[in-house]
């Protein structure tokens, strides 16, 4: 990954009589942050950005900050779609969160969906204090595939770290690129058109990620599913990891098994 020159947006929320609320949002072109009437349990913002998507050169950074008591659902307006870059020009996403005591981050995006010819860098960093809560979900689509565009992008890469308190719980790293062989090979995403991985940790989805485990883990995997799952426990919580025939079933998938989240953020994200 490079190192961004992009105009950092803020985002700040803290509890305050009870309710999260936000104490500070800022962003600068392409970046937009939506947010609507705060609801019962969290306080939910949306990103988006100027023209629907990403163009060539587009860089996006932003620092989210979650105080203690404090919960949030950082989602997207839609899906993340990245514009063909034309050349050796490419389009990045950076996040840098920290969550405090308490505190609990949902980070709920819609998929990327990479056109012909793009390409595309994400870095996500979530730090947690002893105490925090975090359920994040990283996933993309193989891009319009009813035009024609499976997996006809130049490259997607996309690194995500998680440390609580002083220890790094999760580095999860994916790397798809068209220059040795196509990335729609039988020998990368074969058939399968979404790709999703989701980390849960804290105090807070305890009994969910205990659940997860016990529901998953040992599954055979059988020719010809149309979903495939594996889920790790790391420290401090899990990994899962899913590939869907389609995007629509994944989202289906992970509205099922994170069905949870309704207690704790009032509704589900998907």
């Amino acid at each position: 990954m490079t190192e961004t020159s992009a105009v950092r947006g803020n985002l700040e929320l803290a509890s305050v009589g009870g309710r999260t609320v936000v104490t500070r949002a800022c962003a600068g072109n392409p970046l937009k942050l939506l947010l609507p009437r705060p609801r019962e349990h969290a306080a939910w913002v949306y990103t988006s950005s100027f023209g629907g998507g990403l163009v060539a050169g587009d860089e996006v950074a932003l620092d989210v900050k979650v105080g203690p008591g404090a919960s949030c659902v950082l989602g997207t307006q839609s899906a993340t779609k990245v514009y063909k870059c034309p050349g050796d020009k490419f389009c990045r996403q950076e996040l840098q969160a920290k969550v405090a005591d308490d505190g609990f981050l949902v980070l709920a995006p819609d998929p990327v969906i990479c056109f012909a010819d793009s390409a595309y860098e994400q870095y996500q960093r979530v730090d947690l204090e002893p105490g925090g809560s975090l359920v994040v979900l990283d996933w993309i689509s193989s891009g319009r595939r009813l035009r024609g565009e499976r997996w006809a992008f130049r490259s997607y890469s996309s690194r995500l770290d998680v440390h609580v308190g002083d220890e790094q719980v999760l580095c999860e790293s994916l790397r798809l690129d068209s220059s040795h062989s196509p990335v729609g090979s039988e020998f990368k995403t074969g058939g399968f058109d979404c790709l999703a991985v989701v980390g849960l940790f804290g105090e807070k989805v305890v009994d969910a990620v205990s659940a997860l485990l016990d529901m998953i883990s040992g599954q055979p995997f059988e020719p010809g599913q149309e979903i495939v799952e594996a889920v790790s426990p790391v420290p401090h919580g899990a990994a899962l990891r899913v590939m869907g025939t389609t995007p629509e079933l994944v989202g289906r998938y992970l509205d099922e098994k994170l069905g949870f989240l309704a207690e704790l953020i009032g509704e589900s994200p998907w």
